[in-house]
């Protein structure tokens, strides 16, 4: 018959296991999401894509998309439905699942203004040059037959998605391979991990010390109380 202490050490291992699963998860969907983000420039083109940076993604699979000014936004509303349909069969392929877009002209300089002098943003920049790798670094890293394998497998689902833009799909799927690359170089080189995703991350930002998709989503108003506004 077994005691209350087995019991206990049985439940503590299965919420150590539950809670490892979790964070893999939460990874692989943050993973999916930067790649999915990383496309932005591309969707959008010139001049659209120097004066806009995607953010995150919501709760309600909106892509939140910072803008560098309030014209920046009115045009790029005018093509809402068009970038929405691009972005949301980028993400089927990824599985992530995208219902619209959100312009957001608070926070496109965000960045810059969490430090407030030069001295500070050299410093800043030095810490995120020496906690990203470089081309070099990126090709060193060995990917596991699973990855490999997970890799033919999205360029096979965005095939399946659409198969008219095969550049695209090519696009999403070296951007993919980044991601991965660049996060298993940071899970062996850096220290530094976002206090909600527990995401290695080149830079922590505020108090909370969040990465920067968590420290936006932290900071932009919900959709229900921009809508209400």
């Amino acid at each position: 018959m077994s005691d209350g202490f087995g019991k206990r050490r049985t439940m503590s291992s299965v919420n150590k296991v539950l809670n490892q699963l979790v964070s893999s998860l939460n990874l692989d969907r943050r993973l999916k999401e930067h790649t999915l983000l990383g496309l932005w420039p591309t969707i959008v083109g010139e001049p659209f894509a120097t004066k806009s940076r995607p953010l995150f993604i919501d709760h309600e699979g909106n892509i939140v998309i910072s803008v560098s000014e309030a014209a920046v936004g009115q045009e790029l509303s005018l093509m809402r439905s068009q970038l929405v349909k691009k972005m949301r069969i980028a993400g089927n392929g990824l599985g992530v699942e995208i219902r619209g877009i959100r312009f957001d002209m608070k926070h496109f300089y965000k960045k810059e203004e969490i430090v407030e002098n030069r001295k500070a943003v050299e410093a800043t920049n030095q810490q995120r040059l020496a906690n990203t790798p470089g081309p070099e670094e990126l090709a060193s890293i060995i990917l596991t037959p699973e990855e490999e394998e997970d890799i033919k497998a999205l360029k096979i689902r965005l095939t399946a998605a659409d198969g008219d833009h095969e550049k695209v799909h090519d696009r999403i799927v070296a951007l993919y391979e980044k991601e991965l690359r660049a996060r298993k170089w940071m899970e062996a080189n850096v220290s530094t991990q976002c206090q909600t995703c527990k995401q290695p991350t080149p830079m922590l930002y505020g108090s909370q010390g969040l990465c920067s998709m968590c420290f936006f989503e932290s900071q932009v108003r919900p959709a229900q109380s921009e809508k209400g506004a």
